[in-house]
């Protein structure tokens, strides 16, 4: 707040210079405001309101004065583009509907002090939950004052394996499907899986609780058992080829999972940082379910740990314009929205963009340079 570098005045491009030269001159307040109005007004008299985008950006997405004010704003200025999903979350937001019909908080890691077992898949709490909710503070004392045993699984050797693992288990990165199914067949093998609680609350895991309609053997089970349309049984021995992991660190993996009850499994996000995501990270849900740990102190729902909510009140504010975009696609849009179509490219609203983006509307967000992939 105080550095002697902090911009106190609005800056704007030196005429004659290109975008990257970095020469810029400051301009008042009142000729900043006047800018952003004539060339909002001039953009969408020559393209149309869906020229114009709000940008995402980490941070502020959520931010009462920050985005939402500008949304308000914007709003009443006609209306604009706006995007749905994160970078951070895309694939477990859009997937977890599948797997429970709702998104919904997992338990909290305080919670763990009534768990007997929990494990850190691909989450790594110490480093990147620092602040919000005292998490890295929670992980540390629920190994440290009661003794949880915990177990990280992850490629990275992180500051969670470091300072609250019982057991670190490396993994070949992008096998953590692999790594769910094989559990699943230890589970099933050794009579370890709660069916109770499957048969009670869940559809797709058996032949005898699938949707009406649905084909032979296309339930999770005979998928892991190899009556599925593969024919392959997902064995240890077939799961540690892929993963990396010995086949007797998977055996005991799974029946630690399957014994200690209540057990906690959060997963990061970066399994689901990937092509095909969505695959891994609904994997993972799977075992909280197959344990019957789920709406339980010390489980989870097999997602990243939950934390406490403190509802504010909102900024008011109705975007007249309803199409979307996937929040990945906005370079696309700058360069061939119009190409853009709701099956091809997730176009929500319309079946595709009226125009190109020609006004990004960026707040206290420096996603074009720290966020997005394949920047150049």
């Amino acid at each position: 707040m105080y550095n002697p570098d902090r911009l106190k005045k609005p800056l704007k491009r030196k005429e004659g210079t290109r975008r990257g030269d970095g020469e810029w001159e400051e301009i008042s307040w009142d000729e900043a405001a006047e800018l952003f109005v004539s060339e909002h007004r001039r953009i969408v008299d020559t393209y149309g309101q869906e020229a114009i985008y709000n940008q995402y950006a980490s941070g502020v997405t959520g931010g009462n004065i920050t985005n939402r004010a500008w949304g308000r704003l914007l709003s009443l200025m006609g209306g604009y583009v706006g995007w749905y999903g994160s970078y951070s979350t895309s694939q477990i937001t859009r997937s977890m509907p599948f797997m429970y019909g709702a998104r919904f908080e997992s338990n909290t890691i305080a919670d763990t002090e009534h768990s007997k077992l929990v494990v850190y898949w691909g989450d790594n709490p110490v480093e990147t939950r620092m602040s919000g909710g005292n998490d890295m503070w929670s992980a540390l004392k629920t190994r440290k004052d009661h003794g949880v045993r915990t177990i990280v699984i992850d490629p990275r050797y992180s500051e969670t394996a470091v300072n609250t693992a019982d057991e670190w288990i490396p993994i070949r990165p992008g096998t953590d499907a692999a790594l769910v199914a094989a559990i699943a067949y230890v589970l099933i093998e050794e009579d370890l899986h709660d069916q109770e609680f499957l048969g009670k609350y869940c559809i797709g895991f058996d032949e005898d609780h699938m949707p009406e309609g649905a084909p032979k053997n296309a339930s999770y089970r005979a998928y892991v058992e190899g009556d599925g349309p593969d024919g392959t049984p997902k064995t240890p021995e077939w799961a540690s080829d892929i993963t990396g992991i010995p086949v007797q660190k998977i055996r005991q993996l799974a029946r630690e999972i399957g014994t200690a009850k209540p057990c906690a499994i959060f997963q990061g996000w970066g399994i689901q940082r990937q092509a095909n995501g969505e695959y891994g990270c609904r994997a993972v849900m799977v075992l909280p379910l197959m344990t019957g740990n789920v709406g339980i102190h010390g489980g989870s729902n097999g997602s990243r740990e939950g934390t406490l909510w403190f509802p504010l009140a909102r900024l008011p504010f109705e975007n007249p314009v309803t199409t979307m975009i996937p929040s990945f696609k906005w370079t696309e849009a700058i360069d061939h929205g119009t190409e853009l179509t709701d099956v091809k490219d997730g176009v929500q609203g319309r079946e595709s963009l009226e125009s190109n983006f020609k006004m990004l509307v960026n707040v206290a967000g420096n996603i074009s340079l720290n966020q997005h992939s394949d920047l150049n």
